[in-house]
């Protein structure tokens, strides 16, 4: 999948301002190496813009559907995307264009991008027993966007280089995501997903917002330790050594989890799930 993302940066300069304040000081500067200093500090410390943020994104997705296909069970789709806009309405980002989509994998995991993708996969789904389930499970990946934790990993590995990929551009819109860029965002988000993990207090976090999301939409938040304590019987397994090695342990999470929750509160809907559960 070859996408084309453009994205035009505005760069203004408050030279006036600063001319004042300085006097005759600042005409013995070169100006190309004053707008050059202050378009990388911007780009240094500034948030993402939430275009640039969704450019990401579908960098990221790209490279998650490169490695699992979708599932082709429509109605399973339709079911995860259901349960996750009613979630993430909910989130501390309810306006943003969210996507969910099911991944056709035995791998017991759950990613998502900046900008709001969030992918489940069919391993995950087996080894649930209730839409409650799902519903804490993708509450911890939206918490992942809306915490910015990837975002975070790209800025901390200086990913995007201000003096080459943002301060060169110009107000006519050249292109900021290059290949080049795309290419390292691409696979530090990937060692992210698939191989090193976040930050132990990233996911510490995304468990802690999960469940509050869950139980705010009006599941009940505890049956996320229903699902954890399932994967238990998992470890040391195939489908389960992608997960472990990205995430603290089924019980260091159910630690992190319990004292957060109420278990005779909010619905749990079994039955609903198991019309479309996978087997």
């Amino acid at each position: 999948m070859k996408t084309k993302l453009t994205l035009a940066l505005a760069v203004s300069l408050v030279a006036a301002a600063a001319q004042a304040q300085l006097g005759d000081w600042i005409k013995k500067v070169d100006p190309n190496k004053v707008k050059a200093g202050v378009n990388m500090a911007r780009a240094a410390t500034r948030d993402f813009t939430e275009g640039e943020e969704a450019d990401i994104g579908r960098v990221v997705a790209a490279r998650v559907l490169a490695t699992y296909p979708l599932s082709s069970n429509e109605p399973l789709q339709q079911y995860v995307t259901l349960v996750g806009n009613t979630v993430a309405a909910y989130s501390a980002r309810p306006t943003l264009e969210w996507h969910f989509a099911v991944l056709e994998t035995p791998v017991v995991n759950a990613f998502s991008t900046p900008g709001g993708f969030v992918f489940v996969t069919t391993g995950a789904l087996a080894q649930m027993h209730s839409e409650a389930e799902l519903a804490a499970v993708i509450g911890h990946e939206l918490a992942h966007v809306t915490q910015k934790h990837i975002l975070k990993e790209v800025k901390r590995g200086n990913l995007v280089n201000a003096g080459k990929d943002l301060a060169a551009t110009t107000a006519a819109g050249a292109q900021w995501l290059n290949n080049d860029v795309a290419a390292k965002i691409g696979n530090v988000a990937y060692e992210k997903l698939f191989t090193t993990g976040l930050g132990r207090d990233d996911e510490r976090e995304a468990d802690r917002i999960g469940v509050q999301l869950a139980d705010a939409a009006g599941y009940r938040a505890s049956e996320m330790i229903t699902f954890l304590t399932a994967l238990k019987s998992l470890e040391s397994t195939d489908a389960l050594r992608q997960l472990t090695a990205t995430h603290p342990s089924p019980e260091e999470r159910i630690a992190t989890i319990r004292p957060l929750v109420h278990a005779d509160r909010g619905v749990v809907l079994a039955e609903r799930w198991a019309a479309l559960a996978v087997r």
